[in-house]
């Protein structure tokens, strides 16, 4: 049976839920960068300084600053500088995780569907109904005989119960590379929700040039998927067939979806002025986009390698006629003649 791995994406992590809590803490974060830009003595003057040396590119600066120029830096901190805020967490809000779950749910159900193995003596066990026609075949040829017959058996029949479990072993490392997308995907989100914690926390600290506690600020980035390559494991004693890269779903999962094997990218948020808190969050912004990406394109590798493995199997049993892992020979009696199965090549056994 296909194993039952809990793949539940996190309440707080699925659907409006997720959303609701990202715009309002994006908000916050918002609403905090503008107040303490403004109400922080050492962010304050940091923003000052450097919209007036923009402003005014080449000047002494020892000029003091006309207070209609402060008002105008002070209202622009209010209705511009952190605009940019809620709209780059909104575009966070993509993946949903539970996007995968049908895609999943009929791998899991196909590769049910394709349970079961062959006994020495040829019988198939555990399969679905229609796989136990391999077993009526069988049954049925005994009364036959002729070259066809034997023919249809060694190329065919026997075959097919080695393309029936390689074909669902395949199937499973679908499933595996997709749910550990799924995986990748809920910690995408819960990356989001502990920058935007953590951002604004360090933005609430700031006080008057009082940075305090920014050591135990710490973003950590999403953990990317435990791969490893493995090869062979699609049919018992026939060399490397298929090399694929596999996500261990159930030891990240059991492990709270931080693999133990891997360093976290750690980033601290906390610094000394807003303006500098603001640059840290959009510098955690990208490193989750890119470690994101990486996981994802080890799970395209992934599907990548099997499509490529099978293709060229498929292509070795189609160009030469011989039955491989994944697909069986023509039997002889599918272009039989009719003067041949006349001849006896197939018939009832008397």
């Amino acid at each position: 049976m296909v194993a039952d791995t809990d793949l539940t994406t996190p309440a707080d992590l699925a659907g409006q839920t997720y959303e609701t809590a990202v715009r309002e803490k994006a908000l916050k974060l918002k609403q905090e960068l503008i107040r303490q830009t403004i109400q922080d003595s050492t962010s304050w003057t940091r923003a000052v300084n450097d919209r007036w040396a923009n402003d005014h590119p080449g000047e002494w600066d020892g000029v003091p600053i006309p207070p209609e120029e402060t008002e105008r830096y002070r209202e622009q901190v209010r209705t511009e500088d952190y605009e940019w805020v809620v709209p780059s967490f909104e575009r966070f809000l993509e993946p949903d995780p539970d996007a995968l779950n049908p895609i999943i749910a009929s791998l899991a159900s196909i590769e049910g569907m394709l349970e079961g193995r062959a006994n020495a003596d040829g019988t198939w066990v555990g399969a679905a109904a229609a796989l136990g026609r391999i077993n009526d075949v069988r049954t049925e040829l005994a009364f036959w005989q002729g070259s066809f017959k034997d023919n249809f058996i060694d190329r065919f029949v026997t075959p097919l119960e080695a393309v029936v479990p390689n074909q669902r072993e395949l199937i499973r490392y679908s499933r595996n590379a997709v749910e550990g997308a799924k995986i990748i995907h809920i910690r995408f989100r819960r990356s989001v929700l502990t920058m935007l914690d953590n951002g604004i926390k360090a933005t609430q600290q700031l006080s008057n040039s009082a940075c305090t506690g920014a050591d135990a600020l710490k973003w950590g980035s999403i953990a990317l998927c435990a791969l490893g390559t493995v090869g062979g494991a699609l049919t018992a004693g026939a060399g490397v067939l298929v090399t694929a890269v596999v996500i261990d779903v159930a030891g990240t999962i059991g492990g709270g979806l931080v693999p133990p094997d891997r360093e976290q990218t750690k980033l601290d948020l906390a610094a000394d002025t807003a303006t500098e808190v603001a640059a840290n969050i959009l510098n955690a912004q990208s490193v989750l986009g890119n470690d994101t990406f990486r996981a994802e394109e080890d799970v395209a590798k992934s599907l990548r390698d099997l499509n490529r493995g099978l293709a060229a199997e498929r292509l070795k049993t189609l160009s030469s006629n011989t039955s491989g892992p994944f697909g069986v020979a023509t039997p002889a009696l599918a272009d039989a003649r009719a003067d041949q199965i006349i001849a006896g090549a197939f018939r009832p056994r008397r």
